[in-house]
């Protein structure tokens, strides 16, 4: 099994032995967390301000990278986690951010909240 895999700013810094730990475990249960090409800080929280656009476009690219590929995102953060998985929401609650989302980003092909965010225990509890 291959899974979409977003670090986050953390298991890239203080916390790298949990993700060596988190990629070891995977890896003997024979997933492969397929890191994202040129991820970026999700921002670590979700504010619910709603003219608040841009601090959420990090996290629009991820959720639209994994969807090209497969998606699922699976993440071991809890922060990151719950910004992913609020982003994505608003993306399918929210057609005004969603319009500016797309506006800021331009993307070529649009992204919808079709990413199935998912923490790294609850890949464990469905592979096991």
């Amino acid at each position: 099994m291959i899974y979409n895999y977003y670090p986050g700013c953390t298991l890239k810094t203080k916390a790298k032995e949990l993700d060596k730990y988190a990629r070891l475990c995977a890896e003997k249960l024979g997933i492969t967390l397929c890191e994202l090409p040129q991820w970026q800080c999700c921002g670590g929280a979700f504010t619910t301000a709603g003219d608040e656009i841009a601090t959420k476009l990090s996290s629009v690219r991820a959720l639209s990278a994994a969807a090209d590929n497969g998606g699922v995102l699976v993440t071991v953060c809890s922060a990151c986690h719950n910004v992913l998985k609020q982003t994505n929401k608003a993306i399918v609650d929210d057609p005004v951010f969603a319009q500016r989302v797309g506006n800021y980003m331009k993307p070529e092909k649009s992204y919808s909240g079709e990413t199935k965010v998912i923490h790294y225990i609850e890949m464990l509890r469905d592979v096991i």
